[in-house]
């Protein structure tokens, strides 16, 4: 009897022919599939361990840099600062301060120096019509000066006053040097060009603490717009003059004593005081102030012309403007008392600014009087080179004699909280390893887990060495038991006993900073530096690849893809077993199935017989 090929279409036995289950093959292989089920319990339990350790490697790495953010000293010395009155000013505490009590006077505000453009544009959209001349110094940080000039600017033909501003302010000064910042003013008719060194106060004073040298000099412009004006600083006339007196008229209540010549010729008339031939009613007289003859001159209703006083910072100056040139001055006022002191002096004609600018403010430093020593003087508003570690913001003038307090003590609170910060670090991978360990955990048997909580409290056991080099124990603590660290027995946490760290911080506030922060430079080779350097070398040991976490990952990489060529190759065989039994089990269904085909052949024959 011949046999029939065996169709590669898979075969459902039903057991029609053979009586067998339809799922035969599925029990045989049952047996060939135990050792897969193995290896996928064991990929699995390797996958789980493989997990564990990524999720321990977060949180030594959450640890680390914990610890290395608190090497810093200034972790470790935090400090709270208090002003008196904060209508004067305000006060911050770096870790550097010491705690104490300090008053302190102001009697003078850092200013900034500005100059002025004399004259001006009466419109916004006025530009330049020619190239210009722009030039002057200004002083550097560290004291040396450099000359710009138009050149550095770029500043051109069809600019308008707020291109040239934009263009001085945006200008790189360079790392040497805080630069200027330029802006436009408009004072009710024209626009004006404001420049404004960036750094406050005087580029250097007298001894009295006046402005001696200005941080910007040699101011130089000629530019002419198209609306007509020309700014010119070499002009001898203009439209505009600012006086002031050869010893600086800082009172203004100063008052004339002597009038020698006061005259001016405008719009074509000259005019002189009354005392000389002025018109009558409006002349200069003895016991005006400067403000006094400034309401005299704008009495007079000179068609575009006003007077006025500026006070720049370091004297009071007498200003003329007018929309034509004043001409002719000719100005020799003696005045009394310039200074508050009964200081005497001249308002000249020959004090006169040019016209093309002149300086509205002058830079001057502020003046302080500290724990009763005066004459101190700042550059800045923002005083830090006085007590050390301490910050004074000035914002206002003290009445003489009324100081404000200052107040600088020790932060605890926020010491406390610091180290909060590194014991919840800490904790979190005592309490995950413990969670992991635990019967059935994926870390129970895990040597690694076990050593990583043994070094990490062998570190909080280990004393850190005096900063002196001399190899000696640090005092008058040197571990953290000492100031009170507790380990919960059943847990294995740790935290702090409040009163003995209380007393600890209360008695020695800046030894904690010291048995953290001690480097290995400062207590010497082979000493034991301060805990977060120790920690921070234990915890980079652990973790990098080389470390016992890191070969550990590395290990369990290495199983899994081995485990996963072998379960490649197991589904294989066990995919080959599976076609020969569905084979053989294919051509024992049709061997049957033919033979009982032939016997009931047989069978329906023999019936007819």
């Amino acid at each position: 009897m011949a046999t029939s090929s065996v169709s590669s279409t898979p075969i459902s036995f039903g057991g029609l022919a053979t009586g067998l289950p339809a799922n035969m093959v599925d029990q045989l292989m049952t047996v060939e599939t135990r050792r897969m089920t193995a290896l996928q319990t064991k990929k699995s339990n390797l996958t789980t361990q493989q997990a564990a350790l990524n999720d321990l490697g977060t949180k030594l790495a959450a640890l680390d840099t914990t610890v290395t953010n608190l090497q810093s000293v200034a972790s470790w010395s935090p400090h709270t600062a208090t002003s008196g009155d904060t209508t004067y000013l305000d006060v911050t505490a770096s870790s550097t301060a010491v705690a104490g009590s300090h008053s302190v006077e102001i009697s003078r505000l850092a200013s900034s120096q500005t100059m002025m453009s004399a004259a001006g544009v009466t419109s916004s959209t006025d530009t330049l019509s020619a190239a210009p001349t722009l030039s002057f110094t200004l002083m550097n940080t560290d004291g040396s000066t450099t000359n710009y000039t138009n050149a550095n600017f770029a500043i051109a033909s069809g600019d308008s006053l707020s291109t040239i501003a934009s263009k001085i302010s945006s200008y790189n000064y360079g790392t040497n040097s805080t630069g200027v910042s330029a802006s436009t003013l408009f004072d009710g008719t024209n626009y004006r060009l404001v420049l404004t060194p960036r750094d406050q106060g005087a580029g250097s004073r007298n001894s009295d603490g006046t402005t001696n040298t200005t941080r910007l000099t040699n101011l130089v412009m000629n530019m002419a717009w198209t609306g007509g004006q020309t700014w010119d600083t070499a002009a001898t006339s203009g439209n505009t003059v600012a006086m002031g007196t050869a010893t600086a008229m800082t009172s203004s209540s100063a008052t004339v004593n002597a009038i020698t010549s006061f005259g001016f010729t405008y719009n074509g008339v000259t005019y002189a005081n009354a005392a000389v031939g002025m018109i009558p009613g409006v002349g200069v007289t003895a016991g005006d102030t400067l403000a006094g003859i400034a309401t005299r001159i704008n009495s007079m209703n000179l068609t575009g012309l006003k007077a006025s006083v500026v006070n720049d910072g370091y004297q009071n100056r007498l200003v003329m403007d007018g929309t034509t040139a004043i001409t002719n001055l000719s100005v020799n006022v003696g005045f009394s008392n310039v200074d508050g002191n009964g200081t005497a002096s001249t308002l000249e004609s020959t004090a006169a600014t040019s016209w093309g600018a002149f300086q509205s403010s002058v830079g001057q430093d502020a003046q302080l009087k500290i724990d009763g020593l005066t004459n101190i003087y700042s550059s800045s508003n923002t005083v830090t080179s006085v007590l050390p570690g301490i910050t004074l913001s000035l914002k206002q003038v003290t009445a003489a004699n009324t100081p404000v307090s200052v107040t600088v003590a020790n932060d605890n609170t926020s010491l406390k909280t610091t180290l909060n910060s590194f014991t919840s670090a800490f904790n979190d991978v005592i309490k995950f390893i413990a969670d992991n360990s635990t019967k059935g955990g994926t870390l129970e048997a895990s040597a690694l887990a076990r050593s990583v909580v043994s070094q990490l409290r062998g570190q909080l056991n280990t004393a850190t060495s005096s900063g002196d080099l001399s190899g000696n124990r640090l005092s008058p603590f040197s571990i953290l038991a000492e100031i009170g660290l507790r380990t919960d027995q059943k847990t294995g946490q740790v935290s702090f006993d409040s009163t003995k760290l209380d007393s600890a911080l209360n008695t020695n506030f800046t030894n904690l900073s010291s048995l953290f922060t001690n480097t290995q430079t400062a207590v010497g080779t082979n000493n034991s530096a301060g805990l977060s350097y120790r920690l921070d070398t234990l915890l980079k040991s652990i973790t990098n690849n080389t470390g016992s976490l890191g070969g550990s990952k590395q290990s369990l990489v290495d199983q899994l893809k081995s485990l996963d060529d072998t379960i490649t190759r197991e589904q294989a065989r066990e995919d080959k077993v599976r076609a020969q039994l569905n084979k053989k089990f294919a051509n024992l269904e049709q061997l049957v199935s033919s033979m009982n085909s032939q016997g009931n052949a047989l069978t329906s024959a023999l019936s007819k017989l």
